[in-house]
């Protein structure tokens, strides 16, 4: 067959117009997924919840990707990470109590088969991960080298100092920085959040750019301790001084680092098949006196079970969505990225999610603009000692939603939150109120147990407890709560070992004490 030459330059078009659908619907070269982990960044902690707030790349993302307006993680840290590594809600797992202590002698359970490891048995993925792990490591196989990643390069505790990079616990105060299995003295003085995302570009420049990549950024930024070069926290001239100003500058100072990952994907020419995720592990610590994090005008803090301890600022960015530039109100819990990553890394043929997890895939609904999966979310269930000295009381503690209701329930007498705020806090840049004056603050007792329940959609900040009121939404959620108490599972052992101290572990916070 002879092709004429407006034969040849139609084939040619529809080659290339093949090969872009091919690529967009995931079936030839699964994406590289870059997911950026803040660490303590409130609901109020972003420019575009508050404009006082300076990250001019991190909003230019934002807003030119999709926000996520009803995003939810978990209260602290540690569980938070174990519901994106695992796809299951912490409850299910024994991972929903507190955070993992410098010397436990248990982790994330290694039953447990982690993103990572899917992703590399789906798609062939090499994973990275920089930053705080906090998920364990009495023994190298609890650590990320162990459960997945090629390569780490940060440190193990839920925080360091972002010169020296030490870690303080249990009266003793040590290192705890690593490239890989190797103590790294060699970062002294280096800004935390810029040494971070140095390992992470080195990492990008060492990858085939025709090769999957996951990068977890588990960045320790803007947790405490408050540090940063002056010239960042000098920004927010409407702040005299303060923690939240110093605070606020770590945020700046984050956003720079984001703006480098990304041109360093953009550079080896990785940026245009990158889906990118930001996301925060918990509702910011806020205090009564406005310092440090904000999740105003949510209700409560981290560590709590109001919505400023679980809502959290989120979105997705791409190339590849086929819908951008908008907020998405649809309901999502942190579980979900799991489910999700696995499904762009397998493709749409070969979807691999493992059967019984919490996550649910939420890349068509975000990407097409159209209703979440999910209709239900089980903040927590928990029981919580109120003393390390006994006689304790165990105080129990559960919260559910389901479509725009929300349940509380607490042992009657108890403060809600473990994390000591139950009520609403402006930031010191912006004081301007918006809550004006709570509806109905007071707790609805039945039996031994106190119970609120919310109308999220009529009442997003939790002002007025209709519980005593709505008794067919309150028998509806209690039901609910029941069943998801029935799948629940008993937290993870808690017991330390001396042997983890670092007087008795080389001088250093690290592995080989269980």
């Amino acid at each position: 067959m002879i092709l004429t030459a407006q034969t040849t330059k139609l084939l040619v078009e529809l080659f290339i117009l093949g090969s872009f659908v091919f690529c967009k619907g995931n079936k030839a070269t699964p994406p590289h997924i870059v997911l950026v982990f803040a660490d303590d960044l409130g609901f109020n902690d972003v420019s575009w919840h508050n404009p006082q707030v300076l990250m001019p790349n991190l909003q230019s993302l934002a807003e030119n990707g999709v926000i996520l307006e009803q995003a939810y993680a978990q209260q602290l840290c540690t569980p938070s990470r174990a519901a994106m590594l695992t796809g299951y809600y912490p409850v299910s797992i024994g991972m929903q109590e507190g955070v993992v202590t410098a010397t436990q002698i248990k982790g994330l359970p290694l039953n447990l088969k982690l993103l990572p490891e899917y992703l590399q048995q789906v798609g062939n993925y090499t994973s990275y991960m920089a930053g705080k792990w906090h998920l364990g490591f009495c023994n190298t196989k609890y650590t990320p080298l162990g459960r997945g990643f090629s390569k780490h390069y940060g440190f193990y505790n839920g925080h360091i100092g972002y010169y020296d990079h030490m870690f303080g616990e249990t009266g003793e105060t040590a290192i705890d920085y690593r490239n890989d299995t190797t103590v790294n003295y060699a970062a002294y003085n280096k800004y935390a959040t810029t040494d971070l995302t140095d390992a992470a570009i080195e990492f990008i420049e060492n990858q085939n750019p025709d090769e999957p990549m996951f990068l977890y950024m588990a960045y320790n930024a803007p947790h405490s301790p408050f540090e940063v070069d002056a010239k960042y926290s000098n920004l927010y001239t409407q702040l005299r001084g303060g923690k939240r100003k110093i605070y606020l500058g770590m945020i700046t100072a984050l956003d720079e680092q984001v703006g480098r990952l990304k041109s360093a994907l953009v550079d080896r020419n990785m940026w245009d098949n990158t889906v990118f995720v930001f996301y925060s592990d918990n509702g910011g610590g806020t205090r009564r006196n406005g310092q440090s994090g904000n999740n105003y005008p949510l209700r409560g803090k981290k560590d709590t079970l109001w919505d400023g301890g679980y809502r959290v600022p989120a979105f997705f960015h791409s190339p590849l969505l086929t819908n951008s530039g908008y907020s998405h109100n649809g309901l999502f819990h942190v579980s979900d990225l799991f489910a999700t990553f696995v499904y762009l890394a397998s493709g749409k043929d070969a979807y691999a999610v493992p059967s019984g997890i919490d996550g649910m895939n939420i890349w068509e609904s975000i990407s097409d603009n159209s209703v979440s999966p999910r209709n239900e979310l089980v903040y927590n269930i928990i029981e919580h000692s109120t003393s390390s000295k006994p006689p304790a009381r165990v105080v129990e503690q559960a919260a559910i939603r389901y479509n725009n209701y929300k349940l509380i329930e607490i042992d009657a007498g108890v403060s809600v939150g473990f994390g000591g705020l139950n009520d609403w806090i402006t930031p010191p840049e912006n004081s301007t109120d918006v809550i004006g004056t709570p509806a109905n603050m007071n707790a609805h007792t039945i039996g031994s147990y106190d119970y609120y329940l919310f109308d999220l959609e009529e009442d997003p900040y939790e002002t007025n407890n209709i519980a005593a009121t709505d008794i067919t939404n309150l028998s509806l959620m209690l039901t609910r709560l029941s069943a998801a108490k029935g799948k629940a599972v008993h937290a993870i052992d808690s017991t330390t070992s001396d042997n983890g101290l670092p007087s008795n572990n080389g001088g250093v916070w690290g592995p080989g004490f269980c």
